[in-house]
């Protein structure tokens, strides 16, 4: 097969969010196999190169302390010479208790481990960190580390990551004067007195209002990749990569998508880069519970070869002219082809029965056409999930199309301009999608129902601030005859 040169990949609109852009680049990655994922919810992997070992953790696992329906555990497999991976195993005495466990860091020499959440009681669970010595036989009782301004945190969600040079500690978590949701900050320690610093923020190109969480910094204190819903991503939560402009913790690059072999159109989150390159992260994008993928960091020449390959034999980088829809001209990838594909055969289906049955009136002819107010549902930032205010305005559509039989309706949906135009539509369709699937299952027709998405370009509100981006998150429902 001939190289496909990097200019045409980028020419052809292969991903939504395409390679031209990418700074760092990954192969293709793969779930690792039953020896390690299970039937429960794998997360927090963290490889240790100097001796192979994959920690992670396991949620609502029968075989944790305290079983099912106690906190998740720290389990770890030794990587072997073949690749292969050794049964998990839990047997860390001092280091799993009923509560929520976790290896947050692990130092150069493979002989300390840092560990989510205090472990001064075990009755109570209280946030902070620890970390433990391993003597050669066995991990000896944890010591807390006191951080300033973790106390401060808001939810039960927040996340650390310790660097393996035991100075720098990137923290995830929603406090009073957060952005949005968790937003990441730096904790450093003072060489001198071993004492850890408060919290920094990593500023506004960093955090948004939605979640920034599962930090990771690279060695040499540069490049930061975390997982967020805040930044134009695929779906639920998107991987990405920002580099450090500066002496300062305040001044990033623009945070980067890793692109669609990483990311998903669900939750992809925890990446790690071991010393030898070997990347670990966790998705949950086949519907069941999240489990640990595997990949490596590649060259662009390799990626190129990759993207090459898949356009080559699945035949993906189709134009697609988009014909009633925002955004005409632009090259989508195959998902969001056939949501519009979707769209337009049902338009089309619509406008041909109206041709062919004529304006709907009621069955004597005569009465006037009702006329019906519009309604509109809104929705989180980058999410096509319906929410439960929604459901009860979705109630007044439903008695409406129940108790007009002749009515259709159209179910359009928006968003705001956080992301680029693809994106946005493509958001959008998801929306009024989500709106039409609803119908549908309280027993409206699915063939009165119309749905198509307008993206970024017809807002509601002005998008240079918050609360005029929260009102073009929306599907507008109007109804017909």
């Amino acid at each position: 097969m001939k190289r496909i040169s990097y200019l045409l990949i980028c020419a052809l609109a292969f991903l939504a969010l395409p390679v031209c852009g990418q700074t760092v680049f990954f192969s293709e990655p793969v779930a690792l196999n039953d020896t390690v994922n299970s039937t429960a919810e794998e997360g927090y992997p963290l490889y240790s190169a100097t001796d192979s070992t994959l920690y992670f953790v396991r949620s609502l696992y029968a075989q944790n302390t305290g079983g099912m329906r106690s906190g998740q555990d720290i389990w770890y497999s030794k990587q072997q010479p073949s690749g292969a991976w050794t049964e998990p195993e839990n047997n860390l005495e001092n280091l799993n208790n009923r509560n929520n466990n976790a290896v947050v860091g692990v130092s150069r020499t493979g002989n300390t481990v840092y560990l989510l959440n205090s472990y001064q009681t075990e009755k109570e669970e209280k946030p902070g960190m620890a970390f433990s010595f391993n003597t050669g036989q066995d991990w000896r009782e944890p010591n807390d580390i006191s951080i300033p301004g973790l106390e401060e945190k808001i939810g039960n969600f927040y996340g650390i990551y310790v660097l393996p040079s035991e100075d720098v500690a990137v923290v995830s978590l929603q406090k009073e004067t957060s952005q949005g949701m968790e937003d990441l900050y730096i904790t450093e320690k003072n060489p001198s007195t071993g004492e850890w610093s408060e919290l920094i923020h990593l500023g506004e190109v960093i955090n948004t209002e939605g979640y920034e969480i599962s930090p990771f910094l690279s060695e040499d204190k540069k490049t930061l990749f975390f997982s967020s819903n805040g930044h134009p991503g695929y779906g639920n939560a998107d991987l990405f990569v920002s580099y450090r402009q500066d002496t300062s913790w305040t001044n990033w690059s623009k945070p980067e998508n890793l692109g669609d072999g990483i990311n998903s159109s669900s939750f992809d989150a925890y990446l790690t880069i071991s010393e030898n390159e070997q990347v670990f992260f966790i998705s949950n994008r086949y519907g069941r519970s999240a489990d640990i993928y595997q990949s490596r960091v590649i060259s662009r020449e390799e990626r190129e070869q990759e993207l090459a390959s898949r356009i080559v034999s699945d035949g993906s980088g189709t134009r697609l002219t988009l014909d009633g829809q925002s955004g005409a001209g632009m090259e989508l990838d195959a998902e969001t082809q056939a949501l519009l594909l979707e769209t337009q055969a049902l338009l089309d289906e619509f406008k041909k029965s109206n041709t062919e049955g004529g304006n709907r009136q009621n069955s004597g002819g005569t009465a006037p056409e009702k006329t019906f107010e519009s309604n509109t549902i809104y929705f989180n930032l980058n999410s096509s999930q319906l929410l439960p205010a929604g459901y009860e305005d979705l109630k007044e559509s439903i008695d409406i199309l129940k108790e007009n039989t002749s009515l259709y309706t159209e179910v359009v949906g928006h968003a705001d301009d956080s992301g680029g135009k693809d994106y946005n539509l493509k958001l959008s369709i998801e929306r009024a999608q989500a709106v039409k699937r609803y119908l549908i299952n309280r027993g409206i027709e699915e063939r009165r129902i119309i749905t198509y998405g307008k993206g970024s370009t017809q807002p509601a509100s002005n998008n240079a601030s918050p609360e005029g981006r929260k009102q073009n998150r929306r599907v507008v429902i109007g109804f017909g005859q």
